[in-house]
């Protein structure tokens, strides 16, 4: 009976946590995208609502395939996850492009924003190689339900920064927002712990590499020797 508890626990923690990264990707992207009807006149590109509907996608399933697993609907959770795998890629494929394209254009017109965009693209394209690595090895262990769970919530959390620094308009600083971004993290690892009864070694590993990864990113980014790769990578 204890056994069968603590496992209903664990459903829901998950369950609540892919309801919270809704809540939080809905309020950040509401202006710019969801609700910008009512705060924005010119219209998005068909790339950027592709891009959008993509994005939008992936955490609707995360909170679909965490509802499943909580009403116990393993098998209708494992034929949703082929689609997600196909759905893993364009969020990859898409989310790099449209970085990139972000990039372009800003380098492009030389604005003043030129060092603050690619400082943001080696952020985002290394979320989205942090994404495919944490997705694809959930995928190739999903016969290990520990493992799975919490490698598809750090990659899901990857994407998190996102809606953040929309969220929080009045912070500037990139590292203060991969801080507060940090301090999330954590928490789910925490938070996991304190419910488990102890600190899952997969997702503490995980955590640390998607930290280090991206503070390296962060750095990385400022440096000459980037932004000039990187004028060439978008020109």
């Amino acid at each position: 009976m204890q056994k069968r508890t603590s496992a209903t626990r664990e459903r829901h923690f998950y369950l609540w946590t892919a309801a919270l990264i809704a809540v939080v990707t809905f309020a950040g992207f509401a202006r710019t995208y969801y609700l910008r009807g009512y705060f924005h006149t010119h219209a998005l590109t068909l790339f950027l609502h592709i891009h959008g509907t993509v994005m939008t996608g992936w955490v609707a399933l995360f909170f679909i395939q965490s509802l499943l697993i909580a009403s116990r609907q393993v098998r209708m959770h494992r034929y949703l996850g082929v689609f997600g795998a196909f759905l893993g890629v364009l969020v990859v494929t898409l989310g790099s492009t449209a970085t990139l394209m972000a990039a372009a254009r800003e380098v492009r017109g030389h604005t003043d924003f030129v060092p603050l965009q690619l400082s943001i693209l080696a952020l985002e394209l290394t979320q989205m190689l942090l994404f495919a690595c944490f997705a694809g090895t959930a995928l190739y262990l999903r016969l290990r339900p520990d493992v799975h769970k919490r490698y598809m919530l750090l990659a899901t959390l990857c994407m998190l920064p996102n809606p953040e620094v929309r969220l929080l308009p009045f912070i500037q600083n990139n590292l203060v927002i991969l801080f507060l971004w940090s301090i999330v993290v954590f928490t789910f690892v925490v938070a996991d712990a304190v419910r488990s009864g102890r600190i899952h070694p997969a997702f503490l590993c995980g955590a640390a590499i998607a930290n280090a990864a991206l503070y390296l990113a962060y750095f990385g980014s400022v440096t000459a020797g980037w932004r000039s790769f990187a004028n060439h990578l978008v020109t």
